[in-house]
C-alpha cells in the first residue's frame, strides 16, 4: 500500500512540473506573439517583400481569368453553333462563369491589397527619409 501512495504522490509531482512547464511555455508564446507584427511592419523589406508577393499573385489570377475567359468564349462558340443544345457544355459554361466572378472578386482583393501596400511603403519611406 505504501508503494501505491509513493507512486500516486511521484505521478502527482510529474504532472504538476509537465503543467508549470507547458504553462510558462504558452505564456512566453504569448506575449512574443503581438511584439513580432510591429517588429515587421517597421521594416521597408518586409513590406517591399509583401507587395512584390501580390504583384506575383495578381499576376497569376490575371493570367487564370484570362485562361477561364478563353475557354468560356470557346464553350459559348460552341453552344451557339450547335444545333442541339449539349447539357454538359451548359454546365461547364456555367462552371467556368462561376469562376471568372471569383477570380474577379480574387483579382480585385488582390488590387486592394497592393494599393495598401504601395502606401505603406510609401509611408516608411517617408519616414526613413525624415529620420
Amino acid at each position: 500500500m505504501f508503494y501505491l501512495t509513493i507512486q500516486i504522490a511521484f505521478l502527482l509531482t510529474l504532472a504538476i512540473f509537465i503543467g508549470v512547464a507547458i504553462g510558462w511555455w504558452v505564456a512566453n508564446k504569448i506575449k512574443q506573439s503581438p511584439t513580432l507584427p510591429q517588429e515587421t511592419s517597421d521594416n521597408p523589406f518586409d513590406a517591399r517583400f509583401r507587395l512584390e508577393q501580390c504583384h506575383r499573385e495578381n499576376a497569376t489570377l490575371r493570367r487564370d481569368l484570362k485562361e477561364t475567359e478563353e475557354r468560356a468564349e470557346k464553350l459559348n462558340a460552341r453552344l451557339d453553333n450547335s444545333t442541339q443544345h449539349d447539357d454538359n457544355v451548359l454546365e461547364r459554361l456555367e462552371t467556368y462563369e462561376i469562376r471568372l466572378e471569383a477570380l474577379m472578386e480574387d483579382l480585385q482583393m488582390r488590387d486592394d491589397t497592393i494599393a495598401v501596400l504601395e502606401q505603406e511603403l510609401e509611408q516608411l519611406r517617408d519616414q526613413r527619409n525624415n529620420a
